[in-house]
């Protein structure tokens, strides 16, 4: 859908590179522009065969380059680039894009319409802009790790980058939208998305709890402040079970198939509102209760009581899952290195079709000598500016 769309990405880590892995998994032109050290993530690990898994799993469907834009040379060959593309995205610290000669200003001098979009940790707007806000600065500073784990336990950090990725789909959606408004108007945008506004943005509910009442929402474990019963169960096997009774229904067909109908009509309980009020009476009945059955028993008998739920699964079991095979979200790309490589692949069915990726991750600096080409530069020129260290293969 985006074909003819050419995005340079001047980002690294994540937040940049998971906006721009799914803008190329719509069919756009990704052109990885790498410092001559490359990505800083390709040395984050694990390794599997000197290739990152982190690096891997957001920077498919680019073609990679490596310019030094500290030198004059480096700096012409990221103009030429400029100048044939649809889009910018980076996200260094403020001022650095303006002094290696790709700032906002520079880059509407070559490319009036150009798209540019700046993925900043706080904001220019923000008295901590200079700071940096790495995924676990933000969790701390949401409220998020406060949010999460249980009362009088230390903070607990999501096990992902939740925020950074949030902020990737936020400038892509951003940079989408600009997309359509330049093919009506021919008009380009300036769009700055900001970490920490993403991860404040991203607290929705919790965030509108306090708002709403003054009142800060207590860590509750896997268990939710609005709905009860709605959390994990342990199971008699030792695992644990997910149930979901978000309303009056759900509630009565889960005493029903746990043998407690005398709860459906008792007071304490009759209503979400009660049951929210009286979960520290409730939550032990019930935990006593799947205590008595395994996992797996207690999902097929409460699936067929027409109860929400599901096991709480270790990732082996994610992949194991029959709907992970049918659903086709595993799919594969050929590597230069490792060979075949799995890929998470993108989450939506167009025309009932899953996009698939037609370049793999890319090793550092693959597509140096082929982009230069495409720029206009000769065998000689090329050469020469590989000698030089303005542009780098590997």
């Amino acid at each position: 859908m985006l074909e003819g769309v050419r995005i340079l990405d001047f980002s690294r880590v994540l937040a940049g590179p998971i906006a721009t892995m799914v803008l190329g998994d719509l069919g756009a032109e990704v052109i990885k522009v790498e410092p001559p050290a490359g990505d800083e993530t390709r040395s984050w690990a694990p390794l599997v065969d000197g290739e990152s898994a982190y690096f891997m799993s957001i920077n498919r469907n680019k073609r990679s380059i490596i310019i030094n834009l500290k030198t004059e040379a480096g700096r012409e060959v990221a103009r030429r680039l400029i100048e044939g593309s649809d889009v910018i995205i980076e996200n260094f610290r403020p001022g650095v894009a303006d002094s290696l000669g790709i700032g906002y200003s520079k880059a509407r001098e070559i490319r009036p319409d150009i798209i540019y979009c700046s993925i900043r940790g706080f904001g220019s707007r923000s008295p901590y802009s200079g700071r940096p806000a790495y995924d676990l600065i933000l969790q701390a500073m949401s409220g998020l790790m406060m949010c999460t784990g249980e009362e009088g336990r230390p903070p607990v950090r999501v096990a992902f980058a939740l925020f950074d990725i949030i902020a990737g789909l936020i400038a892509a959606n951003s940079i989408l939208a600009a997309l359509i408004e330049r093919g009506r108007t021919g008009r380009g945008r300036r769009i700055e998305v900001s970490l920490y506004d993403s991860a404040i943005f991203g607290m929705s509910y919790i965030a509108m709890i306090y708002l709403m009442t003054g009142r800060i929402p207590p860590r509750m474990g896997s268990a939710h402040p609005s709905i009860v019963p709605y959390q994990a169960f342990k199971c008699g096997d030792g695992r644990y079970i997910a149930v979901a009774a978000t309303n009056e229904r759900f509630w009565s067909r889960l005493c029903k198939a746990l043998g407690l109908e005398e709860l459906i009509d008792d007071p304490r309980f009759k209503t979400n509102v009660d049951r929210v009020r009286n979960r520290n009476a409730l939550i032990p009945i019930l935990e006593e209760v799947f205590l008595r059955r395994d996992r797996d028993e207690w999902v097929e008998l409460l699936r067929k009581a027409g109860v929400p739920c599901g096991p709480v699964y270790e990732l082996n079991e994610v992949f194991n899952d029959p709907h992970t095979a049918a659903s086709g979200v595993l799919g594969s790309v050929k590597h230069p290195t490792l060979g075949r490589v799995t890929q998470l692949l993108f989450p939506a069915l167009i025309d009932g079709k899953r996009p698939q990726p037609s370049l793999p991750p890319p090793i550092k600096g693959q597509h140096s000598s082929e982009i230069l080409k495409e720029l206009g530069y000769s065998d000689v020129e090329i050469e020469h500016l590989l000698k030089s260290g303005a542009v780098c293969c590997k």
